[in-house]
């Protein structure tokens, strides 16, 4: 199966892709604005929040995701931290993963794609799998349908910090299930 990069993807799309052993990350698509590659969704203390790296658009280009840049005229990566650090800050697992996130909120990267995968080969190393990352070769999506695996909402609830006020948000982020549940994440996809 074909999967697209995400930034912080949703348990669903850690649980499809590591189930397959044959996917693939598409790196050849034309970038698609308002999805799951530049956007991620964490339970904060108001409720679901959705947090957005701003990317770089030329007018009248079809941009493709592996040529997308970063832009940094917001201070987005202050923005992103701080919120990871007040959603999360007294999940159980905070204090042991908090120190192999920082620096996505704190260096530079020029291009969306290094800035995911780089921070999805963090998520493996966490996760302790030995999963590997295979990336297309050419644009090779012919169903769409096959790219965006669907929110899962059978989901097994888990304890999550905010749930006395929101009850159980399902399909969060990886990094919802990492700092709540720790070294168990794995066993949980």
């Amino acid at each position: 199966m074909i999967f697209p990069t995400t930034y912080l993807g949703s348990i669903s799309w850690y649980r499809s892709w590591l189930n397959d052993a044959n996917a693939l990350i598409e790196q050849y698509e034309t970038f698609p604005k308002q999805t799951i590659r530049n956007r991620c969704r964490i339970a904060g203390s108001n409720g679901v929040q959705t947090l957005t790296i701003p990317v770089e658009r030329q007018h009248g280009r079809n941009i493709k995701t592996r040529d997308l840049h970063i832009t940094y005229q917001e201070k987005w990566q202050h923005l992103h931290w701080e919120a990871l650090r007040s959603a999360y800050r007294n999940s159980p697992f905070y204090d042991y993963y908090a120190d192999f996130f920082e620096p996505f909120y704190t260096q530079r990267f020029d291009y969306l794609l290094d800035f995911n995968l780089q921070l999805t080969e963090v998520v493996l190393k966490l996760l302790d799998t030995n999963k590997t990352i295979n990336l297309t070769t050419d644009f090779s999506l012919t169903d769409t349908t096959c790219c965006n695996p669907k929110s899962d909402n059978t989901l097994k609830p888990y304890y999550q910090v905010f749930q006395d006020r929101h009850g159980f948000q399902p399909d969060l982020s990886i990094i919802d299930l990492l700092f709540n549940m720790g070294p168990e994440s794995y066993l949980y996809l």
